[in-house]
């Protein structure tokens, strides 16, 4: 977890260390992208299947960022990651596909996984990360 809140706080501070010349349309409203490779990516976020960890996962990914402003103010965030991680347990090689939405006020995120292995695990994950006390709630999880 603190992995996570590590990089968030250095997302942000990078946002507000930033010139939003970049954006579209008046009033500083739009948009800006970044990329950037995540190394230890699902560390501290269990792979979690009827209330049980299932697997952990760790693995260098790639990040695509979509920042979003309002009047000069950072209002919500898109992520995407790609990759390939692996298994802690069984070393099986997974490709990630995951998607979240993250708003500032308050900081709450909320993301689809798509995680596919080489020896034929498929992980379907639905999540809901609370950034006030950093915890994940799993709302729903597809797995073999």
């Amino acid at each position: 977890m603190k992995t996570i809140t590590f990089l968030l706080l250095c997302l942000f501070l990078s946002i507000g260390l930033t010139q939003l010349s970049a954006q579209n349309g008046k009033n500083d409203t739009g948009a800006v992208t970044e990329k950037a490779i995540w190394d230890g990516y699902y560390v501290d976020i269990p792979v979690n299947c009827n209330d049980a960890v299932v697997d952990r996962l760790v693995g260098l990914i790639k990040m695509y960022n979509v920042l979003h402003f309002k009047n000069g103010v950072e209002f919500w965030v898109k992520q995407q990651y790609d990759g390939e991680v692996t298994s802690q347990i069984t070393n099986e090689v997974f490709t990630v596909k995951d998607i979240a939405k993250y708003t500032l006020v308050p900081l709450i995120g909320y993301g689809h996984c798509n995680l596919n292995g080489n020896n034929g695990s498929h992980y379907i994950l639905t999540y809901i990360w609370d950034g006030a006390t950093d915890t994940f709630q799993f709302v729903k999880a597809v797995c073999p």
